[in-house]
């Protein structure tokens, strides 16, 4: 048995339920100007610091609109 039988099993349907749950995960399209600025203020930390900063500048900016 080789090892994508062991971690898939015999049959396509839990491989297929597996790779759906990827195909599921859709991007959002990236504001340009939200990414330069939280770059200009976090680009010197880290990517992980920068896409926080991104995250919290795009949720500050539509937060109008859930309200």
């Amino acid at each position: 048995m080789g090892w994508f039988e062991r971690l898939f099993g015999n049959s396509p349907g839990p491989a297929g339920k597996l790779f759906a749950r990827f195909r599921r995960k859709s991007r959002a399209p990236t504001d340009p100007d939200l990414l330069k600025i939280a770059k200009d203020r976090k680009g010197h930390v880290s990517r992980r610091a920068v896409r926080d900063e991104y995250n919290r500048l795009v949720l500050e900016k539509y937060a109008h609109d859930k309200a």
